[in-house]
């Protein structure tokens, strides 16, 4: 009689043992922010174009580190295809710069920066400049050291060759970073006039129904956190778009689900607080779940000297 009380009590300890690790992560489950919502509802062809390709180089071009994350599945990928890879952004503090090398240890060859900070490509700055803060491209020219970015920009890219160059939009930078709206500008600016060579240009974009939901629980957020918000509809209002252009092809990253989530957790905390702005809540998720739900990039593809 006393075993069998000692088993049923030993019995009943080994099920609070599974059951109460079960209950937390339930729990945890049920806390974490649903992200489906944000996901694409929209499909676009499948990219016919990457792996046809003979020379087998592609550039990265992007004003900041971790303005790549949406398209670093893609760039996983060709990786493993054999690609070589190089990416090219503005110098930031030596501790994030750093954290964007080991970032891309697992995904490209060459992680380089221009030889000048935002200090100096930029004559606007002042303890007041909200930096990610849109502003007219015709007023460029005022704000921006273009020429300086520009040599640079074509000296880097010629000493490479790539055939591909992957950038943001030239439209909105992705949410209105004039930093980025720069550099995609200049990228298709010098491709059309010949300065540089790539024979594509793919520029990270995200679907309309991404870009509206994205956008409007990063406001939220801001407001919540009492900032002034509405920087989205502002920066459309200023660029004179409906957001990011649409895209016209699709490449599918499930196969590159735990290098890209690798990536993107190998920023440090501050970093990933930002991504997580753009690629809401994927810190709370696996890399086969996360990466299940969002399991495409997108691209507007350009062929310098033709009308796309």
């Amino acid at each position: 009689m006393n075993a069998s009380k000692n088993d049923r009590a030993g019995n009943r300890g080994g099920l609070r043992t599974l059951i109460i690790p079960f209950l937390l992560t339930v729990a945890c489950l049920s806390c974490r922010e649903s992200v489906r919502e944000y996901a694409a509802t929209e499909s676009y062809p499948e990219d016919p174009t990457l792996s046809t390709i003979a020379v087998k180089k592609a550039m990265i071009l992007i004003a900041h580190d971790d303005d790549m994350c949406t398209m670093s599945g893609t760039i996983s990928k060709l990786n493993r295809q054999g690609w070589e890879i190089q990416v090219l952004s503005f110098p930031l503090a030596e501790e994030r710069n750093q954290a964007h090398r080991r970032a891309c240890e697992a995904i490209l060859d060459q992680v380089s920066f221009y030889g000048f900070g935002q200090e100096t490509y930029r004559n606007d700055l002042t303890d007041s400049t909200i930096a990610h803060e849109a502003i007219p491209k015709a007023d460029f020219d005022k704000v921006f050291n273009r020429p300086l970015v520009e040599a640079e920009m074509i000296r880097r890219v010629n000493e490479f060759d790539p055939t591909v160059v992957f950038s943001l939009d030239n439209d909105i930078g992705g949410y209105g970073h004039p930093d980025h709206v720069l550099i995609s500008q200049l990228v298709r600016d010098l491709a059309e006039a010949d300065s540089i060579h790539p024979q594509y240009i793919y520029q990270s974009v995200y679907t309309r129904s991404m870009m509206e939901r994205i956008m409007a629980r990063h406001d939220e957020r801001m407001k919540k956190w009492g900032f002034e918000g509405g920087g989205w509809e502002r920066a459309k209002r200023i660029y004179r778009v409906e957001g990011m252009p649409i895209p016209d092809v699709q490449v599918n990253i499930v196969s590159e689900a735990e290098a890209k989530m690798a990536y993107l957790g190998s920023y440090n905390e501050r970093e990933r607080k930002t991504i997580g702005f753009y690629i809401p809540a994927f810190e709370d998720y696996s890399a086969k779940e996360y990466f299940g739900i969002f399991d495409r990039e997108f691209f507007r593809v350009l062929r310098p000297g033709t009308s796309r």
